[in-house]
């Protein structure tokens, strides 16, 4: 393989939180990637933004939709995935990940599309956790992706950009609809969380994706979703990855941000492990014996992406000491910033 771009989310922590939750890991093969890249500190982006960038695109909503099976040909898009709501002192925490049935879902939309419909949106539930909103006209707007804001207060992650005002509007109509709606009242009555809300993130029109990759692995559903669309080739291991044909692949791992939202700290030394024996392991042996060209591994932090590059030639600098993982997270907490 020639490249390989790596995507890692919490791969790194703040520091004083690394210093703690990674005390006592041996992480020899991914302590030694870091230590021979040449690192870099780069504007903060989600996780979402930087998989589509590598397919030239902005738009999560419209190739999502149509990996999943619907027309995307016409019309703005919007992912419009069901949450909860949990009113928790003084803020809202999301809650993302609801599960419901095709029933539930088909329910909820049927009085969504008819509530909407003198606003020109229609909405669609293909799957129970991924719904979508098609909207006549396109807007101006700005959407936090799901990922980053479940879990936490969603006061901070408001539509922003000329056309906000809309969009806040239609998610405070939703909420008020959902309130009472029967699929609620039923869900409430078996003891289960109700959908209060949809999150809406991911906007845009559908476009056609240009890309190198040729093959998609990791099972994060936004690059999936890409790789269906694009026709690149799945991988279920990086092992198989790295020992097939393809020149340029995208590995995504999100298993650590997973247990770092949910507050699963042992979770994530867990994964951490994982990433050591089934990622970082594969790809130092892969570079050392010629059957990798060069690695790029890109770090979504709030502070300031981390990205670290190493080639073959790379390998050899074995001056390079290997630090322990916190060293690599005060920079960017110090200089970083969008």
């Amino acid at each position: 393989m020639k490249h390989l771009h790596w995507v890692a989310p919490d791969l790194l922590l703040p520091a004083d939180e690394m210093r703690n939750v990674a005390s006592g890991l041996v992480l020899p093969y991914l302590a030694k990637i870091l230590a021979r890249s040449q690192q870099s500190i780069m504007e903060a982006q989600s996780l979402e933004r930087l998989v589509c960038r590598r397919f030239n695109t902005q738009s999560v909503a419209p190739i999502r939709a149509q990996s999943d099976g619907l027309d995307v040909r016409d019309g703005f898009w919007l992912c419009a995935d069901p949450v909860h709501l949990q009113l928790q002192q003084s803020q809202v925490n999301l809650l993302a990940n609801m599960s419901c049935t095709a029933e539930e879902a088909s329910a909820v939309c049927h009085s969504l599309n008819e509530y909407f419909a003198q606003d020109g949106l229609s909405f669609f539930a293909p799957l129970s956790r991924r719904w979508y909103v098609r909207a006549s006209q396109s807007s101006e707007v700005s959407l936090t992706s799901l990922r980053t804001a479940n879990g936490r207060d969603v006061k901070p992650y408001q539509p922003q950009g000329r056309d906000a005002l809309r969009w806040k509007r239609v998610m405070n109509e939703v909420q008020m609809l959902l309130h009472t709606h029967p699929v609620n009242v039923a869900r409430e009555v078996k003891g289960l969380l109700p959908i209060n809300s949809l999150w809406l993130w991911g906007a845009g029109v559908t476009g056609p994706l240009q890309t190198d990759i040729e093959i998609v692995g990791g099972g994060e559903e936004v690059s999936a979703a890409l790789a269906c669309v694009a026709m690149a080739t799945s991988a279920t291991t990086l092992q198989e990855m790295l020992t097939g044909q393809s020149k340029e692949g995208l590995w995504v791992t999100t298993a650590l941000n997973d247990a770092w939202q949910q507050g699963d700290l042992y979770g994530w030394r867990e994964h951490m492990e994982y990433v050591e024996r089934d990622v970082a392991m594969p790809i130092w042996n892969a570079l050392c014996d010629g059957r990798l060209q060069s690695v790029s591994i890109e770090v979504p932090m709030e502070s300031g992406n981390r990205r670290f590059e190493l080639d073959r030639l790379g390998v050899w600098r074995l001056w390079r000491q290997r630090k322990p993982l916190e060293s690599y997270c005060v920079a960017s907490c110090v200089m970083g910033g969008n």
